[in-house]
């Protein structure tokens, strides 16, 4: 529970912070793609398969409920979509910080009874990993 407050404090902070950067004086106007790189997060959604379910009644489900309609959200650009085998999916998006919920709300409204699901506000790592690697290598090599 600890977790999940302080997740939503997060994405709440990462929010203000960037509206408060946006509406700096002398700001000119952005586009649709420099406001998703600048003003956005990325979620990690996982959508287990409930085990009492099989896929055609799944897949009645989110018919029924426009989940293919809601998700992802329009101005979402999904990074990754992998199927985990007994697992389900685990999809990897950029969303924009002002649309955290609508994201959130297509899941409840379209997911449930379906897909358990799991929200994580996440960040690419890899950058940095590859960074630190070469650093470290870099490092190693002067010690030599």
């Amino acid at each position: 529970m600890l977790y999940k407050f302080l997740t939503c404090l997060a994405i709440a902070l990462l929010f203000i912070v960037r509206q408060s950067a946006a509406q700096t004086p002398g700001a000119g106007p952005s586009t649709q793609a420099n406001v998703l790189q600048t003003d956005s997060v990325m979620v990690t959604v996982v959508l287990k398969h409930q085990q009492d379910k099989n896929l055609p009644e799944i897949r009645r489900i989110l018919e029924a409920q426009g989940f293919w309609e809601m998700f992802p959200p329009q101005d979402a650009r999904v990074v990754s979509w992998t199927l985990a085998l007994n697992l389900g999916h685990i999809i990897v998006m950029q969303v924009p910080a002002g649309a955290v919920r609508r994201l959130n709300l297509a899941i409840e409204n379209g997911a449930w009874g379906a897909y358990d699901s799991e929200i994580y506000l996440s960040y690419d790592y890899k950058g940095i990993w590859q960074d630190y690697i070469q650093k470290r290598e870099e490092a190693k090599e002067d010690r030599q």
